[in-house]
């Protein structure tokens, strides 16, 4: 048997539908199109024959007319659709789709959600033989259409054929493959957008992570469809990398998972002798909070909370109030600084803005173009023979930044272009970049690293670097105040508020919010308290609160944060007094006389009392808001009391807590450990596979029972994280398998989604 590798999973899923690829127009959405980048698909689709790729998102009648050879003569009469959405939801863009093209006799639609997944799902009208009834449905929508003829806008040629061929299958390998190992869901597809937990909840957290676990089970109705579309992903994902599953569960979302698979199992498995077995572990998020929102040393985390995200282009037919808009992990990376140093070198900025031109030839303005030129698309892309996320994901900040300029060093030795540099420093990237520049067929050939390097050059400058740092220093002042007292810990706290204040611009707002969301969950580890109250006592948070408020009417203009929608006005105009205070000190140091603005005083009076009632209600509406911010991190700090079984699992995972190098660990480290020294987690639930199942309930009646199997014992070890994870916990389980010595155990780590701290608060605070 072959070791697991995801991205050769990935695009020899691509090679099973070749037939139907070939010579086809290929449209997929926006989700579709970053699991693509990061399998590296998008050389392989040109070797398979596809006659061109486009958005199905934003399609052109011109689309036709596109071509990747020059070979092609005859018009398209096949189109190929990939969408990694629901096809209730993709109908009205494939129909729009068909009506565009006239020459089109077949069209192939393929989803990565599968047929189970569109019956169970509350807001899809299709039935349990969904993509039957699909194809029958977009048949007659299409001959509805091509009977309105010249009164449908979508339609280009009214001789258009109504015999139209029509399949719908099912693809399971969209996903983003950020190594061989590691992979999350699309940003933008129906799996990732679902909620994970009913907000109506007193467990939830928001609808994008799993309820806290309290012991209750989620079953039919109380199940969010999120939590369904996850297990029917699973099970298909295990059967196409040929894996049979012993599954485990930690949490209740994951518990329903897990149960919801089991039921699968009983159903649709005929024979499972041919595939390997392998021990799943499904995670909730909310067992772990903590880890996801600290700055750990991870070269990949760094550059992901340092680089500006694309905002997202899906176009979902959902109601926003029953999805989660995440954003997508495509990264602007910005060229503009090395544009400014080479003004007077008109060769290379002439190449430079010729190759973003083509890189992204759909959204160049020739008027507005050298305001903000950037390479957009995932830096994280996969690239054919170059194994960049692979080698860089277990990498701290330094190693991995002399990694890329060791590459880029190669870069150029391959194409006989020379650099020297005594010294090594913070430049080096920006010239060895600008020296490939300067030859068009160079940098288009090494245009992977160069994306690459421009993220790490940016990552590593000002005011990035610093605001790293000072996270850094603030969350281990917070992890040692927190082992003291809690007097200790909501002093830092405040400290910390305050400090943005007078800061620089280093720390924000909301900055400094998420730091007193760490030090609530450090309260809530360090200083257990009931359900309704806080770790703190009433004058500890009271002068939290009150700091909170005052950073806020400090510094109204970075006050643009969820909870405080409603009072944008306000804030607007109490910013433009700041503002205009400022003027009038700066104005009343001059005043030598005090006699002059004696006359001003009465008629200035009235206004002054306006002003004044207006800052005091909003100083009591933000109190209010305050309050309610407050009471969320209560529930944060009292997870730990809500939820016996995660107190236990931290109580004796405690022993993992520091590695090889003394820091602190996270949670799936110090759960791989304990699983690779076959020790016993508690809170840990088996579910028994399908061959344990027929023992249960057949030859169980004579003793023959199967025991529980222990997961260390799995050659193949499955970690899914229900909820999301980040690059940290990605190269720390790394360092768990390297420390136990276990090298021959294959691991797959997975995610609903690729976190940074700031897609944390915004999921908790939304």
């Amino acid at each position: 048997m072959g070791s697991v590798d995801l991205i050769r999973s990935c695009l020899d899923s691509l090679r099973q539908i070749s037939d139907e690829i070939s010579d086809a127009i290929l449209y997929i959405d926006s989700g579709t199109r970053e699991a693509f980048q990061f399998s590296g698909a998008f050389p392989l689709l040109l070797e398979l024959a596809v006659r061109s790729v486009c958005s199905l998102d934003d399609l052109s009648p011109l689309d036709a007319a596109a071509g990747w050879s020059l070979n092609y003569v005859d018009p398209p009469t096949k189109i190929v659709i990939i969408t990694c959405r629901l096809l209730s939801d993709t109908h009205r863009y494939i129909l729009r789709c068909l009506g565009t093209h006239s020459t089109i006799q077949s069209c192939v639609v393929f989803t990565s959600i599968p047929e189970i997944s569109h019956s169970a799902h509350i807001d899809c009208p299709l039935g349990p033989d969904a993509f039957r009834e699909y194809e029958t449905l977009l048949n007659q929508d299409y001959e509805e259409l091509v009977k309105k003829g010249n009164n449908n806008a979508f339609i280009t040629d009214t001789a258009a054929p109504t015999q139209l061929s029509v399949s719908v299958q099912h693809l399971p390998m969209v996903i983003c493959p950020i190594s061989s190992r590691v992979f999350v869901l699309p940003s933008e597809g129906t799996m990732t957008e679902l909620c994970l937990s009913n907000e109506e909840s007193e467990e939830s957290l928001g609808r994008g992570l799993p309820a806290v676990s309290s012991g209750q089970n989620l079953d039919g109705d109380d199940s969010p469809s999120g939590v369904t579309l996850t297990a029917h992903f699973l099970y298909y994902f295990a059967d196409k990398m040929d894996l049979k599953l012993e599954i485990f569960s930690l949490g209740d979302t994951s518990k329903s998972i897990g149960k919801t698979m089991m039921d699968m199992s009983s159903l649709y498995d005929v024979s499972r002798r041919t595939k390997r077995s392998a021990g799943l572990l499904l995670v909730d998020r909310t067992v772990d909070l903590l880890s996801p929102c600290l700055h750990g040393d991870s070269f990949l985390e760094r550059i992901l909370s340092s680089l500006p995200r694309q905002h997202s282009t899906s176009k979902a037919a959902q109601s926003p109030s029953k999805i989660i808009k995440r954003i997508p992990l495509d990264m602007d990376v910005p060229f503009d600084t090395i544009l400014e140093e080479e003004r007077g070198n008109n060769r290379l900025y002439e190449n430079v803005i010729n190759f973003i031109s083509g890189w992204n030839s759909s959204q160049v303005d020739d008027n507005n173009f050298e305001i903000s030129p950037k390479l957009s698309g995932a830096f994280l892309a996969n690239y054919t023979g170059a194994s960049y996320l692979e080698s860089l994901l277990d990498r701290g900040a330094k190693d991995g930044l002399l990694l890329v300029k060791k590459w880029l060093l190669e870069s150029l030795k391959n194409e006989n272009l020379s650099f020297s540099s005594k010294v090594a420093s913070q430049s080096d990237l920006r010239n060895m970049v600008k020296i490939i520049s300067r030859d068009q067929k160079v940098l288009v050939r090494n245009r992977g690293i160069v994306k690459l390097a421009l993220a790490a050059d940016m990552a590593n400058s000002e005011p990035q670097s610093s605001r790293w740092d000072a996270f850094v220093s603030a969350e281990r002042i917070l992890s040692v105040s927190s082992a003291d007292s809690s007097q200790s810990l909501s002093s830092e706290i405040r400290d910390f508020i305050n400090t943005s204040i007078t800061s620089q611009g280093i720390l924000s707002l909301k900055d400094v919010l998420l730091l007193s969301m760490v030090g609530y969950i450090l309260a809530g580890e360090n200083f257990p308290t009931s359900v309704s109250m806080s770790p703190f006592s009433w004058e500890e948070e009271r002068s939290i609160k009150d700091a909170i408020v005052d950073a806020i009417l400090e510094k109204p203009q970075d006050a643009k944060i969820k909870f405080l929608n409603g009072l944008e006005k306000e804030l607007e105009s109490q910013a433009k007094k700041n503002v205009t205070k400022e003027g009038d000190s700066a104005k009343s140091d001059q005043i030598d006389d005090f006699d002059d603005q004696w006359g001003n005083w009465d008629e200035n009076e009235g206004e002054e009392d306006k002003d004044d009632y207006g800052e005091v209600q909003l100083k009591l509406e933000l109190r209010d808001r305050v309050d309610q911010l407050c009471k969320f991190f209560h529930k944060l700090s009292s997870i730990p009391v809500r939820s016996p079984t995660i107190r236990e699992v931290l109580v004796d995972l405690s022993k993992y807590e520091h590695g090889t190098y003394g820091m602190r660990k996270g949670l799936l480290y110090k759960l791989l450990s304990a699983i690779l020294t076959k020790g016993d987690v508690p809170g840990i639930e088996y579910h028994s596979s399908a061959v344990g199942r027929f023992f249960k309930s057949g030859f169980g009646r004579f003793g023959l029972g199967q025991a529980k199997p222990n997961l260390g014992d799995q050659s193949v070890l499955f970690i899914f994280v229900v909820g999301g994870i980040n690059a940290l916990e990605a190269r720390e389980v790394m360092e768990a398998i390297t420390e136990s010595g276990k090298m021959d155990t294959e691991l797959i780590l997975g995610g609903t989604t690729l976190l940074t701290a700031d897609d944390m608060f915004d999921l908790m605070l939304s």
